[in-house]
């Protein structure tokens, strides 16, 4: 019993990196002695402060007439992906936000890491969504970097040919081959292209506080210059949201950290006095999905100016005029069943994301995958699942561009979710 009760398990954790989602399925459900409960019992904590979602930059915008885009980035994380690999987020995403129409034309531009001469570092597609009645848009960026180790990971890929696949066992085949397409992304990152990686999320950024759709090029090679006051009014106007996913949360992060620490050398950017001044009160949240900060911490050193978030944070702080902005929130979603994924600890911003970003952590603790009774002996969750359904999970959806405020909670969130609010206690 206990070895078909293993065998059953590592194929349900394995088929679904292979593609073979019939096989898994046909297995899971001969297997299952009861079938799923009609009511959804998975687990939604959350603990944190209330934060606005998408939802309420469109309809500011639309309602109010107030200038300006809402704008999305999404920074994969390990294996391979080409451009468009988000379609099915980015379109799940605009229905959610009553966006029903799109701009036929994609943007498709070639980022560089400089002016002349720059490697390339990347791929960023940038899409506009608006509603039927033309009132409402948000633009999304979406950001393919995976091309930048592929020449890397060559020195491996003898391993997935026949000459040596053959000789594996089915499932081990399928974990092989699965270890060969995403892992050596996580050695390509903490090795040699690490500035490039980096260097991608930063031309991303750029581009989406640079200006507007009709502005922006449509195709080609092009570098984005962020040393330029002019940039200014668009951050002022646009409002700025990031979705990252699996490695692409640390890869942003240390983008942010790597970025703080150039200003501190950098000449010019101390003549950037309208720039600094508008990002100082600028909120940029971030939505990690199977985040996995903590994880990619061990082992490294610490970077930039952290321990002060107070100091820089808050009003009277003895360097709060040197703030880089006004808040980054990190909204982290983590599946406990996905085993590379990891809750944000209280006291992790402090310690490891420069203070000078101010920021603001929301812990959302949910089940992506749904649990298993097998046999009546254990339950199991696939692990896969947890790591990789987030686009496809109505709560995320929901968050994501509803947020979370006592006032006008998604009905969604209301019944599935439990939030533990952090807030300060007003004095009577």
């Amino acid at each position: 019993m206990k070895k078909m009760l293993l065998c059953l398990a590592v194929c349900a954790l394995v088929t679904p990196l292979t593609g073979c989602s019939s096989i898994a399925k046909g297995v899971t459900e001969a297997i299952m002695e009861k079938k799923d409960k009609a009511e959804d019992t998975r687990l939604c904590e959350i603990a944190g402060p209330a934060f606005e979602g998408i939802e309420a930059s469109v309809a500011h915008k639309a309602v109010a007439g107030a200038p300006g885009t809402t704008k999305v980035l999404m920074v994969h994380g390990i294996s391979k992906h080409l451009p468009g690999y988000s379609a099915r987020f980015r379109e799940k995403l605009a229905a959610s936000l009553g966006l029903d129409s799109m701009d036929p034309t994609i943007k498709n531009i070639t980022l560089t890491n400089a002016v002349e001469n720059g490697e390339d570092v990347g791929t960023l597609r940038v899409s506009r969504h608006f509603s039927s009645a033309n009132d409402r848009e948000f633009l999304f960026y979406e950001l393919t970097w995976s091309g930048i180790g592929e020449m890397d990971k060559e020195v491996i890929a003898f391993d997935d040919s026949e000459a040596y696949n053959y000789r594996r066992a089915g499932l081990n085949k399928s974990l092989k081959k699965f270890m060969n397409a995403t892992v050596p992304d996580l050695l390509v990152y903490e090795g040699l292209k690490k500035g490039l990686i980096d260097k991608s999320v930063g031309q991303s950024v750029c581009w989406a506080f640079r200006g507007s759709w009709d502005n922006m090029p449509d195709n080609g090679r092009h570098y984005c210059n962020a040393y330029d006051n002019s940039i200014a009014t668009n951050i002022k106007q646009d409002d700025f949201y990031i979705v990252t996913h699996s490695l692409g949360s640390r890869i942003t992060i240390d983008t942010l950290n790597r970025f703080a620490a150039d200003r501190e050398n950098c000449e010019e950017c101390k003549k950037l006095d309208g720039l600094n001044a508008t990002l100082q009160n600028e909120t940029i949240t971030v939505f990690m999905m199977a985040n996995q900060l903590p994880l990619l911490q061990v082992g490294q050193e610490k970077s930039g100016t952290t321990g002060v978030t107070d100091e820089y944070c808050q009003p009277g702080g003895s360097h709060y005029s040197e703030r880089l902005v006004g808040k980054v929130r990190i909204v982290a979603f983590s599946d406990p069943n996905d085993i590379l994924s990891y809750p944000i600890p209280p006291d992790y911003a402090d310690a490891y994301i420069d203070s000078r970003y101010c920021p603001e952590i929301v812990n959302i603790d949910l089940n992506i995958a749904h649990p298993k009774d097998l046999l009546g002996v254990t339950e199991f969750a696939n692990p896969l699942e947890a790591h990789v359904g987030y686009q496809d999970d109505d709560r995320v959806i929901a968050l994501m561009t509803s947020g979370l405020n006592r006032n006008h909670m998604h009905p969604l969130i209301a019944e599935k979710c439990n939030w533990t609010e952090y807030a300060i206690k007003q004095k009577k």
